[in-house]
């Protein structure tokens, strides 16, 4: 999962349309957009978020930040993602960091056991995904006790992913 920044901007009411033509004239050259979703622009570092910020400050726009994940484009989504996240135009998929907790079984953890504990967090997962050919699990933050206890039920152990 990638860390993306969405920028969420306060639009002024009836202005959507005719605002975004404004603010795209000014972000020209002087930031790369990654993504957007609404009112919100997604972008791929804080050098980028600065310039959005900047340009944002000379439109007098209030603009909110938060942390996104990107998620990889055949991560499997259950039917809670979109309480975690969202979809954007673009058609990628976000999590809202600050809810969410990504884990995956340490190495030494047996096959047999992994594949038990892992039907017991399906009922709590969000986003299941690989990285180099291992399974990452994504939950609600406030589940992560939870999962070491399934893990250590199941004679196995979770390592918590930054």
């Amino acid at each position: 999962m990638q860390s993306k920044i969405g920028l969420l901007m306060d639009v002024p009411e009836g202005r959507l349309l005719s605002f975004y033509a404004e603010i795209e004239k000014a972000l020209a050259g002087k930031a790369e957009i990654f993504d957007r979703d609404n009112e919100m622009l997604i972008v791929s570092n804080e050098a980028q978020k600065f310039a959005v910020l900047e340009v944002m400050a000379q439109h007098n726009v209030d603009t909110d930040q938060m942390a996104l994940g990107l998620l990889p484009e055949d991560a499997e989504l259950t039917d809670l993602f979109s309480d975690y996240g969202f979809t954007s135009e673009g058609e990628h998929n976000y999590l809202y960091e600050k809810l969410i907790v990504p884990f995956r079984f340490t190495e030494d953890s047996k096959e047999a056991d992994v594949d038990q504990a892992s039907l017991q967090i399906e009922e709590h997962l969000l986003a299941l995904y690989k990285d180099d050919q291992r399974d990452i699990y994504v939950v609600d933050r406030q589940l992560e006790e939870l999962m070491h206890g399934i893990a250590k039920a199941y004679r196995c152990r979770i390592e918590i992913l930054a």
